[in-house]
């Protein structure tokens, strides 16, 4: 088992400073279990299909991952029913920014992985507004994301802004 040291900020990302979609990656995320811990199988990554239980809430949580094949996957998928998000992620030096898809449109989250809980954070992104950051906001866990009603979910996305703005 191995552990995963992350934070998770909203941002603004003016419209004309998002990569293209091509310089990303097409990420689809299913959730077999949301909650602790969560089950996650997710397509679009470079090495393969990638099954993930994370345990654990903050910025330090227990992580599992390992490689399946396509036919895993899509049972994977199946199990997982609606709860399902897609994504493009983009590297933005040691920044991971992804914009999501579908009901979630127009949700960017900034996340970064760090080596201990107490290292600084790098410089953000230039042209990216840091709304604030949501680590420890139950709302923006990606299973709780795909858990929500299409409806939800974009009452959420509007909500995360109009409360950003306040």
């Amino acid at each position: 088992m191995g552990w995963e040291i992350e934070r998770r900020f909203l941002v603004r990302v003016p419209e004309k400073r998002w990569p293209r979609p091509e310089e990303g990656h097409h990420l689809k995320q299913g959730y077999v279990r949301h909650g602790d811990p969560s089950v996650r199988i997710r397509t679009g990554e470079p090495r393969g299909p990638v099954l993930t239980c994370k345990s654990g809430t903050g910025i330090k949580r227990s992580e599992v991952e390992v490689v399946v094949t396509e036919e895993v996957a899509a049972a994977l998928f199946q199990a997982a029913g609606d709860e399902v998000l897609e994504k493009i992620r983009f590297p933005i030096g040691p920044w991971t920014l992804d914009r999501f898809l579908g009901d979630l449109d127009g949700l960017a989250l900034m996340e970064i992985e760090l080596e201990a809980e107490d290292e600084a954070l790098p410089a953000y992104p230039p042209d990216l507004r840091v709304m604030r950051e949501v680590t420890d906001d139950k709302r923006f866990v990606s299973g709780r994301l795909a858990a929500l009603e299409p409806e939800e979910r974009r009452k959420l996305v509007r909500k995360a802004y109009k409360e950003g703005e306040e």
